[in-house]
C-alpha cells in the first residue's frame, strides 16, 4: 500500500508525501556519514532531502526520553555506561565523535521541525514508548509514528488510546501477522535485510496482497544495495530505510533535454574529495560522471590529489611530487574531512578508474602528468571515449589531442574571447562556462559552434542550482549535485519541503 490522501490526513501528515516514490527513511540519521543518532546525523539527512528519520528511544534512570539505539553504550561512546542505569546528567556528559552528543528526544523533535522532517521512532525499552507520545504531543508534532519489536509496547500504546500511527518490526524468520499477535497497526515494518542477498524475494505477491487487504503500509529493512533498491522501487511500499538515505533517490535526467552531471572531486560533501568513497556515493546515485585531480609523485606513479601539497588533505606534509607512491599511501587521506572518515587513502588514477569503469564516466582535470602516460592509463581501462580531461597547461593539452585525436578535451570560457576560440583552441569538444567567471547566456551559443556546454559552480542553494535549467546546459559540474538531483528528478519531493519550511 502507498500514501494516500486519506491515510495522511487520518494523521495529520503533510499531503505533500505523495511525490510517486516512498519515502526515504533515513537509518538513524544519515549513519554513514556522521555518527548514529546525533543531531549531526539527522541533519545531513535533512540536506539530503529524507523525508523521515528513524531513531531509537530508550529511558535513563531518571526518566529521560534518550535516543540510542543499544543500551551500553560502549560502542558509540567508547564507556561502559548504561542508559537504563545512567542519570541523564551522565549521559549528556558523554562525548561521542565529531563533537557529537547522545540527545534527548525533545532535542530530535525541535530539529525535525525546523527541517520539516518526520520522525519514525522506534521503542527500545519499557515506558519510552508512552513518554515519546507524550513529548510529541506537548509540541503538536504530528509527522511522527511510533514502533516496537516488542508487540507488547506497541499493544500498550494502541490500547492507551495512541492517535499516532504505530508499527511492528518483523525480525527474519517469521511469518508477519502470526507475529502482530491479534495487534491492529498501521504500518508493518519487515527487517530482513540479512536474510538473503536478495531479501526483496520474500516480498512475494501473496504477502503483500494480504497487506493490502489488511490496510497496511509497509516500510523495509535498512537498505544500500543498488540491485535491491532496484527491486523494491517495483513493489507498492510507503518507505525504505537507508544509512545513505540518498541512494534512495538516484538521479534520473529528464528525458527532453538530459543533463549529465559530473560531481567536483567526488561527492566532496559527503566524502573526503578524491577518494574513492567520494567518487563511489557518485556512481551510486547515477550521477554520469566523477572529476578528480592528478598529480605524479617522486616515483612516477598517478596519484588522484588536487593539491601540490600534501598538508590539506592528508596528514603529510610534503609536496606530491618528492614523496613516492609508497609513502603517499601509507598517509591518511579522510580523517581532515571527519573523525569517522579516518583511514581512507589517497587512490592512484588506476584505482579510481577500475571503480567507476561500466557505471560512470571521469573528468580528468591534469594538475601535473605527462600526457602520454596518462593516456596509457586510461585506455588501459579501455575508458578513452568515457573521459573527457583538462589542465591550465596549454600545450599539454595540444599534446593530448596530437597523442590521441579522438580525445575529449574541455575548455574554460573564461580563458578565451569568445565561446568560438573556446572550442577552436586546441580542438575542444566541450566549453565549461564558471559561474563565478562567466556569462550564462552564452550557453545558447554552444550548439552553432558544434561544442557541448558544461556549468560549473560550487554554489548550494536551491534557487541558484534551479536557476540552471533554463540555460539547458549539455553538462553541470557541481559541489552539491545531490540538491540538483532532487529538483531536476524528483520536484514533488523538493515542493515538499519548501512546503514545510513555510509552515
Amino acid at each position: 500500500m502507498t500514501l494516500t490522501i486519506e491515510w495522511l490526513n487520518r494523521f495529520g501528515w503533510p499531503e505533500t508525501l505523495i511525490t510517486g516514490h516512498p519515502l526515504a527513511i533515513a537509518h538513524r540519521g544519515a549513519s554513514d556519514y556522521a555518527p548514529e543518532n546525533t543531531l549531526k546525523s539527522f541533519q545531513i539527512a535533512a540536506d539530503l532531502s529524507s523525508e523521515m528519520w528513524e531513531l531509537d528511544v530508550r529511558l535513563s534512570s531518571d526518566g529521560v526520553c534518550v535516543v540510542a539505539h543499544d543500551d551500553n553504550l560502549t560502542r558509540v561512546a567508547k564507556r561502559g555506561l548504561r542508559v537504563s542505569e545512567a542519570t541523564w546528567a551522565e549521559i549528556s556528559a558523554l562525548r561521542l565523535p565529531e563533537d557529537q552528543h547522545i540527545p534527548r528526544l525533545e532535542e530530535v523533535i525541535q530539529l525535525a521541525k525546523r527541517t520539516g522532517c518526520g520522525l519514525y521512532i522506534e521503542i527500545k525499552s519499557e515506558g519510552a514508548g508512552p513518554l515519546a507520545w507524550k513529548l510529541l504531543q506537548a509540541v503538536d508534532f504530528k509527522f511522527a509514528c511510533l514502533a516496537s519489536f516488542n508487540v507488547e509496547w506497541v499493544r500498550e500504546l494502541r490500547e492507551a488510546g495512541c492517535e499516532y500511527p504505530l508499527g511492528v518490526l518483523v525480525p527474519i524468520g517469521v511469518e508477519p501477522f502470526a507475529y502482530l499477535d491479534g495487534l491492529s497497526v498501521e504500518i508493518i515494518h519487515l527487517c530482513w535485510r540479512d536474510a538473503s542477498d536478495a531479501p526483496h524475494e520474500l516480498l512475494t505477491d501473496a504477502l503483500m496482497q494480504r497487506i493490502q487487504e489488511h490496510k497496511l503500509q509497509t516500510v523495509i529493512w535498512h537498505e544500500d544495495r543498488s540491485a535491491v533498491l532496484g527491486a523494491l522501487w517495483k513493489i507498492p511500499i510507503m518507505g525504505i530505510c537507508s544509512n545513505r538515505p540518498e541512494l534512495l533517490k538516484p538521479y534520473k535526467p529528464n528525458s527532453g533535454h538530459p543533463i549529465e552531471i559530473v560531481c567536483h572531486r567526488g561527492a566532496n560533501n559527503l566524502a573526503p574529495e578524491n577518494t574513492l568513497e567520494a567518487a563511489r556515493i557518485c556512481i551510486d546515485q547515477k550521477f554520469q560522471y566523477v572529476e578528480l585531480d592528478v598529480r605524479t609523485t617522486a616515483d612516477d606513479e598517478l596519484v588522484v590529489i588536487h593539491d601540490a601539497e600534501l598538508s590539506r588533505t592528508t596528514n603529510g606534509n610534503a609536496l606530491v611530487i618528492d614523496k613516492t607512491l609508497p609513502e603517499i599511501k601509507s598517509l591518511d587521506a579522510g580523517a581532515w574531512f571527519r573523525e569517522g572518515a579516518a583511514g581512507y587513502r589517497v587512490p592512484t588514477l588506476d584505482q579510481l578508474l577500475e571503480l567507476v569503469k561500466g557505471y560512470a564516466g571521469v573528468y580528468i582535470e591534469i594538475k601535473h602528468a605527462d600526457p602520454a602516460k596518462l593516456l596509457k592509463v586510461v585506455n588501459a581501462h579501455n575508458m578513452l571515449d568515457k573521459c573527457f580531461f583538462w589542465g591550465y597547461d596549454i600545450e599539454m593539452m595540444r599534446q593530448l589531442r596530437n597523442l590521441a585525436p579522438d580525445v575529449i578535451l574541455m575548455a574554460p570560457r573564461w580563458m578565451y574571447s569568445s565561446v568560438k576560440e573556446a572550442g577552436m583552441a586546441y580542438g575542444a569538444q566541450i566549453v565549461e562556462f564558471d559561474v563565478e567567471r562567466d556569462n550564462l547566456a552564452e550557453i545558447s551559443e554552444c550548439q552553432e559552434h558544434g561544442v557541448r556546454s558544461m556549468i560549473f559552480s560550487k554554489r548550494y542553494q536551491w534557487s541558484e542550482l534551479a536557476s540552471y535549467l533554463k540555460y539547458k546546459p549539455d553538462l553541470l559540474n557541481l559541489d552539491y549535485p545531490d540538491r540538483f538531483k532532487i529538483l531536476a528528478s524528483y520536484p514533488r519531493v523538493h515542493a515538499h519541503f519548501q512546503t514545510m519550511a513555510e509552515r
